[in-house]
């Protein structure tokens, strides 16, 4: 890929120009020579194009441009959310697109483990997905197992009428989430105990909403063409198109099967009804080792009944006479002709049989000495996952010749990890095209890419995309078709196919000569019962004024853009507050909408709020600015053997406190207030620890620089403070600053926050971020939590970072500052100090002029050409971003996210904050109301 060299890149046509390429575009038409031309992530320009029209130019000359790929049943996005790369082995195989879940789905799930992941609903679970950004595109089904075992656990029975409208109810609330459908898999406990009538019932919700039944069915094998006539049942009466997974007819005695299910398909087909399928193009399927056992075993429990496998010789006989012996179920074992050298096993738990992955049970019995049934009841019970081979290349090639059948990994992400076991998760795309395309010559180029692109489009009902077309979305291949060759196979699993050369996804490059990129521009594809209505940048609280349309234009374009959940804008003007408004949701999950009120945590926006304080105390002849911290407080340091105390840490004064000059560099070092379970380790208390912790083990280290040399942003240096607060005033932190900051200027709703979700204060909102952090808490401590929620200890932060408040809390405050003479909180001389340039290098530079930006007594301070003032502060916590500004001009500015990244951008704030602050520049006619007084 090569830049251009001519013209500002803002004058240029294309973002991307793909040139001297040969265009298989989606439709099974043969190919054609073209240039493509992208912008803005579509594809705007098909025919010749000049290579200096655009920012980026790829040359395929020799190589295929094409649609990406769909991977039909790519399981679970998840992966994807902790580590993007994960994406790799998709896009070596040029997909795009992946459909996730298949009976079990990534939400709706319990409240206890929705702590501990971060979502407990769809509407969440993709939120957090568009946050984080990924480098393919998710469509997402909900899965009947989910809601099944959400609603009545692992029980063998019928659904009673209350279960079936909970689990009818979890499914609606995902389909208006932008779910797709509804998802079976119905060999595997405890969706095999449901009966035909409940999954029709689901797939019923779904249809309301126009989505679809995607079934793994009941029975691949001996019961094939019963099971397609169930899911044309199931469609039938949910009066929803039907997709069925990974088609096959397992066993040798079923491949002749194969015809005849096609022929019901197609029978189907003809009268109208919508059905469609998707293959792998291995002869080998794959499943958890456990699957060969009858499932009517794991009625009391997957766990229970595999404790009792270990140990019980009867069981076990039972077991192997029906794997054995009996007809009418899923026979895995009989699918194989009962050949234990046709079950390979990809992965497996147990040591002793670690070394010989990759090969069949039967060898891993005789490498060992063992008893063949023996190994595999121990791969049973301590976890494999087994890779029979039951399928026929005939068949194989038969399905993919049909023209509605398209193609999935049956895995999706898997890219550094060793959970996949099976090749087609790496290479079942490069595989169809060179072994079955190019070199069986089973169906032609143009045919296989409109099936793996526009056929599977057009069954996950993603409209925009799949063809190479003008106006569709851009997501486009490049590869060479003479190379590409799948690499993986049951020894190498995770060896990831060549051939890919570029993967472009919604108008970026993802991959990029073979290599991944760092972009993320992949996105949730929301289904049909998703109501863009009520997506984020379109839903608003709070009054509109056409003053202030550009105002709103620029906030609803930026969460639009950016997949942002909530945030608050106030304005002030001359001490009124002329605009208040909420976007988004201040609780996606329960479409609970931000309003001008609601609460969020702050982060260090409290900072100024505990200068105030801390001046207020001046003034009161309490403290001075000069006073050593250490006079004022008095703790015992925790000194390792053999350290000494810096004795510099006398030396530092309120002064140095305020304008972070006190000594500690957390880029040098670390910031202190994030080490709560090694501090609370070290000096043997429960963590979390707080702050009496942090500050003993804080004046056992030594510091970064003498205090009042230069300026480093430290939160201790304001833990401090709080407490000096709390030791002049007798009273607690967060009590004090209430009754002599916040009430007077009439901010009555700030409190300090909670860490926890559970201690979420009422009209708070709630906090997202895609990444999960280990728990600082000793009730779970070290466990996985999400990072908003328990990765780091809110309550210890109360006088740098624990505020919550509203936008027109923030601009209330900082009004209360716009009148020096009238100020209620203040007198003049200590608003005028609090913007002060520093002396020394904290205020200027090294050749002693004046620094345009520098820190006061708790704002940071930018001046402007023309000298004028500006204070404002930032606050950034995982799950929040935020900032308070005091213009020039008298007008004071909060605005608030319940989110700090995207995929592009690391604190959402500065996104849109130029933007904003030109758009509020522009309005040309202030308001003379005051909404304060409502």
């Amino acid at each position: 890929m090569r830049g251009s060299v001519n013209g500002e890149e803002s004058q240029r046509t294309f973002e991307i120009a793909i040139v001297n390429g040969r265009v298989v575009d989606g439709t099974g038409a043969p190919w054609y020579e073209a240039d493509i031309g992208i912008r803005d992530g579509r594809i705007i320009k098909i025919g010749k194009i000049n290579p200096e029209s655009a920012s980026k130019t790829i040359d395929a000359e020799g190589l295929i441009v094409a649609p990406g790929f769909i991977d039909m049943m790519g399981q679970t996005a998840t992966p994807m959310l902790r580590q993007p790369a994960t994406a790799i082995n998709l896009l070596t195989q040029g997909i795009t697109t992946i459909n996730a879940g298949e009976g079990s789905s990534a939400a709706p799930v319990h409240e206890l483990e929705a702590a501990r992941i971060g979502w407990q609903n769809m509407a969440e679970y993709f939120q957090l997905l568009d946050s984080k950004g990924m480098p393919v595109n998710v469509v997402q089904t909900v899965g009947h197992t989910q809601v099944r075992r959400l609603v009545m656990g692992e029980d063998n029975r019928r659904a009673s009428d209350e279960e079936l409208d909970a689990m009818k109810e979890h499914v609606r609330e995902a389909m208006e989430a932008g779910a797709i459908g509804v998802s079976t898999a119905l060999i595997y406990p405890p969706a095999v105990y449901a009966t035909t009538e409940e999954i029709g019932a689901l797939a019923g919700v779904a249809g309301e909403y126009g989505g679809r039944y995607f079934t793994h069915m009941r029975n691949e094998g001996d019961q094939l063409l019963e099971a397609i006539d169930e899911a044309l049942e199931i469609g039938r009466v949910g009066n929803t198109p039907v997709h069925i997974y990974h088609l096959k007819a397992a066993g040798r005695q079923n491949w002749g099967k194969m015809q005849l299910a096609i022929a019901r398909i197609k029978a189907a087909r003809a009268e109208g009804r919508q059905v469609t399928a998707d293959i792998y193009p291995y002869v080998n399927n794959g499943l958890g080792i456990d699957a060969l056992i009858h499932p009517r075993h794991f009625g009391e429990g997957r766990a229970k009944f595999l404790n009792r496998l270990k140990n019980d010789a009867d069981l076990r006989a039972e077991v192997r006479r029906e794997m054995e012996e009996t007809p009418g179920w899923e026979n895995w074992y009989r699918h194989t002709g009962s050949d234990w050298d046709r079950i390979v096993v990809g992965q497996t738990n147990a040591p002793r049989y670690r070394e010989f992955t990759g090969q069949s049970v039967a060898a891993m019995a005789k490498a060992t000495g063992d008893d063949v049934w023996d190994t595999f009841f121990t791969l049973c019970t301590s976890g494999a996952f087994a890779l029979p081979e039951t399928m026929s290349d005939a068949n194989k090639i038969f399905a993919m010749q049909q023209p509605f059948v398209s193609f999935c990994t049956d895995v999706g992400p898997a890219g550094g990890s060793r959970s996949a076991s099976h090749p087609r998760s790496f290479g079942s795309f490069p595989r169809m095209l060179s072994r079955y395309v190019r070199d069986l010559g089973a169906l032609s180029l143009e045919r296989a890419v409109a099936q793996a692109s526009a056929t599977a489009c057009n069954s996950v009902m993603v409209y925009d995309r799949g063809r190479i077309a003008e106006g569709l979305a851009a997501d486009v291949i490049v590869f060479d078709y003479d190379e590409l060759t799948d690499k993986a196979n049951f020894k190498d699993p995770h060896a990831l196919s060549v051939g890919m050369k570029h993967v472009i996804v919604n108008g970026e490059t993802v991959l990029a000569d073979a290599k991944l990129t760092r972009n993320r521009p992949g996105r949730v594809l929301r289904g049909p019962g998703f109501d863009e209505s009520k997506a984020s940048h379109r839903v608003a609280t709070g009054i509109v004024q056409t003053p202030f349309a550009e105002v709103d234009a620029v906030l609803q374009a930026f969460i639009g853009e950016h997949q942002i959940p909530g945030a608050s804008l106030a304005i002030t003007d001359s001490s009124r507050l002329v605009y208040a408004r909420g976007f988004g949701y201040a609780d996606v999950g329960q479409r609970e909408r931000v309003t001008p009120e609601s609460l969020f945590r702050i982060a260090s926006i409290s900072k100024p709020i505990t200068a105030v304080a801390i001046l207020q105390l001046i003034e009161q002849k309490k403290l001075s600015l000069d006073d050593k911290v250490f006079e004022v407080l008095q703790y015992e340091p925790y000194l390792p053997e053999n350290a000494e105390y810096d004795k510099r840490q006398d030396e530092i004064t309120i002064r140095h406190l305020l304008q972070h000059r006190g000594g500690w560099d957390r880029d040098q070092s670390f910031d202190a207030m994030f080490r709560s379970t090694e501090f609370s380790k070290t000096l043997g208390v429960e963590p979390p620890a707080a702050p009496e912790t942090i500050i003993r083990m804080m004046l056992g280290k030594p510091l970064d620089f003498d205090p009042g040399e230069r300026y480093a942003y430290s939160n201790y240096g304001y833990c401090l403070l709080g407490r000096v607060i709390e030791k002049l005033t007798g009273k607690s932190y967060e009590q004090y600053v209430k009754q002599s900051v916040l009430d007077p200027v009439g901010s009555t709703a700030m409190s300090i926050g909670a860490t926890r979700l559970a201690g979420r204060k009422e009209n708070e909102v709630r906090y997202y971020d895609p990444r999960l952090g280990d728990s600082v808490f000793a009730k779970d401590l070290n466990s996985p939590v999400p990072q908003p929620y328990g990765a780091w200890h809110l309550e210890a932060m109360d006088s740098h970072g624990a505020w919550i408040a509203s936008a027109t809390d923030l601009v209330r405050f900082a009004s209360a500052l716009d009148s020096p003479e009238d100020s209620p909180i203040l007198s003049s001389d200590s608003i005028a100090e609090m913007v002060k340039r520093p002396d020394g290098l904290a205020g200027h530079n090294q050749d002693g002029t004046p620094k345009s930006k520098f820190y006061g007594l708790g704002w940071s301070v930018t001046t402007n050409e023309s000298g004028q003032l500006t204070a404002s502060h930032g606050g950034s916590l995982p799950g929040t971003n935020t900032i308070l500004i005091r213009r020039p001009d008298g007008r004071n500015v909060a605005l608030l996210f319940n989110t700090r990244i995207t995929a592009r951008l690391s604190r959402v704030v500065s996104g849109v904050l130029p933007q904003l602050e030109e758009a509020i520049d522009n309005v040309s006619q202030w308001p003379d109301h005051d909404l304060f007084d409502n």
